[in-house]
């Protein structure tokens, strides 16, 4: 394993491990932080590689990193609202080492291309976010007796709903700003669904 891999691993994991008590707050039993891992586990990691992945895809290099401050802003406001809202950007997906050019004869930047593939890049993950928050919550839906895998099923399923529709907000660094730049009806649909899938998972219909 070189140290560019190893270096992104341990930004994985000591982002995991924020948003696991993050999420978990302001409960701090070990019951409380596994049902906030398995969510974080799957809504997190699985979001940043399909940034990860998606990126490649495109002729990208592409590496997690883990940000201080977003870090510390998870954790603060976590605390400071009582549990009731999580900064869910404790780092990102950076981007680098392609251009695109319009020919192989006409070496101007193909912006609109560009665009695209960021844009894409950026939706991949809150498509598998809500994927993921659709199987939970289906699942759930076949537990008979509530307990602790009714409770896994249906954090996760929050969780999951909850990154997509944070990292969609059009601000910013955020994912949702490069999707609405680009295509502002996929911006809308994603929005719509998550919303939609949000009120369900906490029963307000």
């Amino acid at each position: 394993m070189d140290r560019n891999s190893l270096r992104e691993i341990v930004h994985l994991v000591a982002s995991l491990l924020v948003l696991t008590i993050a999420f978990s707050y302001p409960s701090t039993s070990i019951e409380a932080l596994a049902i906030a891992a398995i969510g974080v586990g799957t809504g997190f990691l699985l979001h940043e590689l399909a940034h990860k992945f998606t990126a490649q895809r495109y002729g990208y290099v592409a590496d997690y990193e883990a940000s201080p401050m977003g870090l510390v802003m998870a954790i603060g406001l976590s605390i400071a609202t009582g549990g009731n809202f999580v900064f869910a950007a404790p780092g990102a997906v950076m981007i680098r080492g392609k251009k695109v050019f319009y020919s192989p004869y006409e070496q101007y930047p193909n912006m609109e291309q560009t665009e695209k593939e960021l844009a894409y890049i950026s939706v991949s993950g809150a498509v598998v976010n809500l994927v993921l928050a659709t199987i939970f919550y289906i699942s759930s839906n076949f537990v008979l007796v509530p307990g602790i895998v009714y409770d896994v099923l249906r954090t996760a399923a929050f969780i999951n709903v909850f990154l997509a529709g944070f990292n969609m907000i059009p601000f910013g660094p955020l994912d949702g700003a490069k999707v609405w730049r680009y295509k502002r009806m996929l911006w809308g649909m994603m929005m719509f669904l998550t919303i939609i899938l949000f009120l369900k998972i906490n029963r307000f219909f």
